[in-house]
């Protein structure tokens, strides 16, 4: 006998998060829980709230004003990131002095972003915010596994979330 899983359906949900240290563990909590309910896998889960956790610090490390969170699931099964924020502060990219730009705890954020997501970028986002740093992790839900063969994960530019223009 055969179970077959029913069509996923598109999802989506946004939390506006206060700029002060709590946002990223509050983030990471309101990510699990759709997560959960999205019955993503452990790693999708882990792989997600890491994604998530890195957008948000970004937000809070190098831009001002108010910060939006969104998580997305579309019906391919994937998961889309996005973080709003009001754009870059005056000191963007200011070095420590040691002419590198980094230090041991900061610098590695987009590397990881990078590794886990199938794609990833940044571009303008609705008002009352200025900047949007997004990403989309394909996933391995049973709805969207192939029956045989390699795994496939183009994601056509028309079935994102990022802006297109």
């Amino acid at each position: 006998m055969t179970t077959s899983h029913p069509a996923l359906q598109r999802s989506r949900t946004s939390l506006y998060l206060a700029r002060r240290p709590s946002a990223c563990p509050r983030a990471r909590r309101w990510a699990a829980a759709a997560l959960q309910r999205w019955e993503a896998t452990g790693q999708e889960r882990d792989d997600v709230l890491l994604v998530m956790s890195e957008l948000v610090t970004n937000a809070l490390i190098h831009a001002t004003g108010p910060i939006r969170a969104h998580l997305a699931r579309d019906t391919a099964g994937r998961i889309h990131v996005q973080v709003d924020d009001g754009g870059p502060t005056h000191h963007h990219g200011a070095d420590d002095g040691d002419g590198d730009g980094q230090d041991d705890e900061h610098g590695r954020g987009l590397g990881i972003v990078d590794h886990l997501a199938h794609h990833h970028g940044h571009g303008r986002a609705p008002f009352p915010y200025r900047c949007r740093a997004w990403a989309v992790l394909t996933t391995t839900h049973p709805a969207t596994r192939p029956a045989a063969g390699p795994r496939t994960t183009a994601v056509p530019a028309a079935r994102t979330l990022e802006p297109t223009a």
